[in-house]
């Protein structure tokens, strides 16, 4: 009841407390889905991360997104779990516009430099160094 209608920016601190203490997942799942759009998903984001449980952020995340959400940490957040899972990862580093390259692309260098490529190329010139560097250290020249 606090996070839900008291003090939704709370919610991460409360969440990770939940993580830590070992809660069930589907009780942390239905309190972010409650919550909606009042978290902050910046913070939720780096609580999950650092706990190794940014996968059961993904329900939360994508409703996120039904709802029009355009902030790129959202967008990041969701772009990790994809690629994490191999769920069509190319198609969102081509087709999404509102992740931030520079933080998938080095997230994706270490899982698979091609798709570190294709998230440095939506870059739109920002990224034309990492581009390069990656281009010479994985062959990747084809590509250019």
């Amino acid at each position: 009841v606090y996070v839900t209608r008291v003090s939704p920016q709370k919610t991460p601190g409360v969440v990770g407390k939940l993580f830590d203490l070992g809660a069930n997942e589907d009780f942390i799942k239905r309190i972010l889905l409650a919550v909606g759009s009042a978290c902050p998903v910046d913070e939720m984001v780096e609580i999950a991360e650092t706990r190794n449980r940014l996968r059961l952020l993904q329900p939360w995340l994508e409703a996120r997104v039904a709802t029009g959400s355009t902030e790129p940490g959202t967008h990041n957040a969701l772009g990790k779990i994809y690629i994490t899972l191999n769920k069509d990862p190319k198609a969102f580093l081509k087709n999404n516009m509102f992740y931030d390259p520079k933080v998938l692309g080095p997230f994706c260098e270490a899982l698979d430099p091609s798709l570190a490529f294709v998230a440095y190329k939506k870059g739109a010139g920002e990224c034309d160094d990492q581009i390069i560097k990656i281009s010479q250290e994985h062959g990747l020249y084809r590509d250019l």
